[in-house]
């Protein structure tokens, strides 16, 4: 009994000091920061780079991310719009009966628009293309998702400033 009880003297305190080793070796080296998620709101006019083969592995840690195009309601008017017929009344009937008719892929568009619209005004954004991570965070003025990305983690290592 007697050697069993020294044993476990000897070994408590050194288990406790490897494991506070480990956390002084642990905080030394750099965090890869990842945010939860990743919004970007654009236009037609100015495409992120890359969008069609974005690397989600390059991207990895990201478990949303959403591209909002902010000139799609734009984009379906003038599609309605387009030939319509002098007369007012008949003008009406040819854009309900279009409205009517829109795509599966126009009235996605139609209501992604408005999506990233709201989300924009709740954040606050001002001005595209910007890039908005865990919506804290926008970068301004980048269409290429890597780049927002180191501006984003330089950010975030230096303290939030």
């Amino acid at each position: 009994m007697i050697r069993n009880s020294r044993s476990i003297r000897f070994v408590v305190p050194v288990r406790i000091v490897l494991v506070l080793f480990a956390g002084v070796v642990q905080a030394g080296r750099p965090v890869e920061v990842h945010p939860y998620l990743l919004e970007i709101f654009t236009t037609t006019d100015a495409p992120i780079a890359g969008e069609a083969g974005i690397n989600r592995q390059a991207l990895s840690g990201e478990k949303e991310f959403h591209v909002y195009e902010l000139d799609g309601i734009r984009r379906t008017e003038a599609k309605l719009s387009e030939g319509l017929p002098a007369d007012p009344e008949q003008s009406k009937r040819v854009v309900l009966q279009r409205f009517q008719q829109l795509s599966e892929e126009d009235r996605t568009r139609i209501q992604r628009a408005a999506m990233g619209l709201a989300k924009a005004t709740q954040y606050g954004v001002d001005r595209y293309p910007a890039i908005v991570f865990d919506g804290q965070a926008v970068v301004y003025g980048v269409t290429d998702v890597q780049t927002a990305l180191a501006h984003y983690r330089t950010w975030r290592r230096e303290g939030k400033r």
